[in-house]
């Protein structure tokens, strides 16, 4: 993305264009591509759109709906196209670095019987390496051709099956349902499927998932985001983050733009976080 801003003529109020940058960031929109021009182009000019014609994938009802909203990070994810282990030409679709251990990379491809194919791949387990050394990418079950993350899921238990946060609880050593969803009321549950939920590894969770909760960045002085993980001494940790401070408030953190393994969202601000102790979500009674 780019900004063009008129020092001359301009007085930028640098609070506002900070959060404007970051909820521009978070999605991978552009700001100025409500009808997805920009992102069908992105396609067109990566090949995507000619290749799903070679392989049979109906592009106008899996692909192209991607390009009419702004509510998933398939704006951020690299897109291109190669060849299939069997020969013919593939579509791929990359999430950015950092969610790549969990987040899957998806393709589309046709099989050598003429089959349309989609498949998900992830590197996590990391536990588990190769002899030498070498990460391995595992394969998700899929039950069609369009994209993991397209459509709004039917519960939040569905979102969060459909993340993988059962997967990295599981790591983590609890249970995502009775610890996430158990805990929260009718309008908790409603204000959490609103939320971006991705697992990123961590270094200083010794490389192992850490589950996030990203709400809309624009209301972060009340509504916050938070993380669950293990620093390999305290077996489960619950940190909540605002931007602004209360009483719970124990301290200060800021994230540069471009720090590895971190989502975008939290770039820019000045957090004021604390520990829950009760590793409860901390909008579970949201009225």
């Amino acid at each position: 993305m780019r900004f063009k801003i008129n020092v001359a003529n301009t007085t930028v109020n640098m609070k506002k264009y900070v959060i404007l940058l970051m909820i521009c960031w978070g999605c991978g929109c552009t700001g100025n591509d409500p009808t997805g021009h920009d992102f069908l182009a992105t396609l067109s000019s990566a090949g995507v759109i000619e290749a799903a014609r070679q392989i049979g994938l109906d592009f106008n009802t899996t692909i192209k709906p991607l390009a009419l909203s702004f509510d998933h990070s398939y704006r951020r994810y690299r897109w291109s196209v190669d060849y299939h282990e069997g020969g013919g030409i593939m579509i791929n679709a990359l999430p950015p670095e950092e969610e790549t251990g969990w987040t899957p990379w998806e393709r589309w491809y046709r099989d050598d019987k003429g089959i349309t194919r989609k498949e998900s791949w992830v590197l996590y387990p990391l536990k588990n390496p190769t002899e030498n050394g070498v990460a391995r990418w595992y394969k998700l079950e899929e039950n069609d051709l369009s994209p993991r993350y397209l459509g709004k899921p039917a519960s939040l238990h569905d979102q969060l099956k459909r993340a993988r946060i059962f997967d990295a609880a599981g790591v983590l050593g609890f249970d995502a349902e009775e610890m996430l969803i158990k805990p929260l009321s009718a309008s908790g549950k409603a204000y959490y499927q609103q939320c971006r939920w991705v697992v990123i590894p961590h270094i200083l969770g010794g490389d192992g998932p850490v589950i996030y909760i990203l709400p809309p960045m624009d209301k972060s002085d009340d509504r916050p985001w938070e993380s669950w993980y293990s620093d390999g001494k305290i077996k489960l940790i619950h940190h909540v983050h605002f931007t602004k401070k209360n009483k719970q408030t124990k301290g200060s953190w800021k994230e540069y733009p471009g720090a590895p393994q971190r989502p975008p969202e939290i770039f820019g601000p000045v957090w004021y976080w604390y520990d829950d102790l009760l590793l409860k979500p901390s909008m579970a009674d949201i009225k």
